[in-house]
């Protein structure tokens, strides 16, 4: 029998004699940098050194187009998180140059040296002299300083060589709607970044152009650009954020203007699309006191309560309204779809037949005085519960703006920390941006259903009593509200029957009113039972 003092002396020889473990590390900032210093070269250099160090290599770690400015790297993270796990295994990790762990000093010790070291895994690097002698240490830290020092050198002749390029009147950005990416000589022959006109260039010429011409609001010429098929440079239909962005760009007049030029506008080296006159008198009417010709700005025009209310049978889209002036110089009032899809098909109608066809409906579908008690506490116990379901899906588009301006706030923080280009920066927050404009949209039309309040319900039982009276003298906001309660999809304007459509309409009108002396085939149409909403209800 072996003595148990000897089988624990050969058990602590066989321990002795282990080769030693390592990782292998190896990072490149991009396939244009690798300046000798490939993935191969490195990965030579490591076994090398371990094989003079009588070293055993586990497993090798790559980070691919990586910025050494910080350890969130995904394979780096991977390699900690297997020498966590087998650090009985693992004596070191080795790197071809500390500069290759990171280039700054404090993300080094914290997110990488501390971490290996209190694992009692140490730290080698094969092209220089690294171990836990004083000089050693000394010269750990001082590799990495020395990286940190050349990246930030690097930073500043970069920013440099971008303020000189934007100066001189290049663009290093994404390119914007109308333009593309192009290349153009300088003096001595390199190619510099700039813009050419793009397919979309003419169009959106024809959107500025028109809105310079001063009698169109950005909602319509929102609703314009889309007809003539102006489109983002993801094929989207463009928002009026969009285009308002659109119109205060001096990129399309010509002009140079960033960050690098310091607000400065500076003539650019592209083509511009409109005149430096056309951009300054958007300018005057996005930011000026000056009126548009004809317009009076009024946020609902009391001429017009039905606006945004009546629906164009044709396209589905809301009506406008305008008063065109006449043969003898007065004005005449009218509701219109001027949109490409309906020229032709849908006539303008005044707005006094309009206005005197609605109040007839609303006659028609007044309900007896002995169920308004009841529609006003049906109405306010499904308000309550909308409200309920409201609030969730507010707060829901708010979540996603803080979601999206996270996302914006960490591709700005890569771009700053290297792991991003410029353009894939600007791309990136660009899209953010669409996304934005889409929730902030959603947000607004969520919000102003959530304003319909108790006072609006009993405004709206109110009304109902002598409905048609009511609706004639009430405030123009009244109005809206009311109609955005009884109509929430608004109405269908048959203007060749003057008569009314909708396929929805209001917990309050939702059983018509069944008078006790019509005759049986007109109590067929005026009730609805409950529950049920043919798909075009004519009223």
């Amino acid at each position: 029998m072996v003595p148990i003092m000897k089988i624990k002396a050969m058990a602590h020889d066989s321990s002795s004699t282990r080769h030693k473990r390592a990782l292998a590390y190896v990072r490149i900032s991009s396939q244009r940098q690798v300046n000798g210093e490939s993935p191969e070269t490195q990965r030579a250099s490591i076994a090398q050194y371990a094989a003079l160090n009588d070293i055993e290599i586990v497993d090798t770690y790559y980070d691919e187009a990586k910025s050494g400015k910080n350890t969130d790297r995904e394979e780096l993270q991977k390699m900690l998180a297997y020498a966590e796990q087998h650090k009985e295994e693992i004596d070191y990790v080795i790197v071809y140059k500390m500069n290759r762990a990171s280039r700054d000093l404090s993300s080094y010790v914290l997110n990488f040296s501390m971490k290996l070291k209190a694992l009692g895994i140490g730290i080698r690097s094969a092209t220089e002299q690294i171990d836990e002698t004083p000089l050693g240490q000394f010269m750990e830290g001082f590799s990495v300083l020395i990286g940190q020092m050349d990246n930030e050198t690097k930073r500043g002749f970069t920013v440099d060589n971008m303020t000189a390029l934007s100066l001189q009147g290049y663009w290093q950005h994404p390119p914007v709607v109308g333009y593309e990416t192009h290349k153009i000589p300088n003096d001595i022959g390199k190619l510099r970044p700039t813009l050419k006109p793009s397919r979309m260039a003419p169009l959106v010429k024809d959107v500025l152009e028109r809105f310079s011409v001063g009698d169109i609001t950005k909602a319509e010429l929102t609703r314009y650009a889309a007809s003539v098929g102006l489109r983002s440079r993801y094929g989207k239909k463009m928002g009026e954020d969009a285009i308002h962005k659109m119109l205060s760009k001096p990129i399309y007049a010509g002009y140079v203007i960033d960050n690098f030029t310091q607000g400065v506008h500076v003539e650019g080296k592209h083509e511009a699309i409109i005149s430096r006159e056309t951009f300054e008198l958007n300018q005057s009417l996005l930011y000026g006191k000056r009126k548009r010709s004809g317009e009076v700005r009024q946020q609902m025009n009391p001429d017009y309560p039905l606006k945004g209310t009546l629906i164009c049978p044709q396209c589905g889209n809301p009506l406008y309204a305008s008063a065109p002036q006449t043969g003898a110089g007065g004005k005449s009032p009218r509701y219109h779809c001027s949109r490409t899809s309906c020229k032709g098909l849908v006539k303008s109608v005044k707005a006094s037949v309009v206005h005197a066809d609605f109040k007839d409906v609303l006659r028609r579908i007044q309900p007896d005085e002995s169920v308004l008690e009841l529609y006003k506490e049906v109405v306010l116990t499904r308000a309550t519960n909308e409200l309920g379901t409201l609030n969730e899906k507010i707060a829901l588009q708010r979540s996603k703006l803080d979601t999206i301006a996270d996302n914006r706030l960490s591709a700005i923080r890569k771009f700053n920390a290297d792991q991003l280009t410029a353009d894939e920066k600007n791309d990136l927050v660009e899209a953010l941006d669409d996304d934005k404009e889409v929730v902030l949209d959603n947000l607004r039309r969520l919000e102003q259903q959530q304003s319909i309040r108790e006072a609006d319900v009993d405004l709206a039982v109110n009304v109902m009593r002598d409905t048609a009276a009511q609706w004639s003298v009430a405030s123009p906001n009244a109005k809206v509200r009311f109609q955005k309660a009884l109509f929430p999809e608004g109405l269908i304007y048959d203007y060749e029957n003057g008569r009314f459509g909708t396929s929805q309409i209001s917990a309050l009108y939702r059983v018509l009113p069944n008078k006790k002396d019509s005759k049986v085939p007109l109590k067929s149409f005026l009730v609805a039972g409950v529950g049920f909403e043919p798909t075009t209800l004519w009223l």
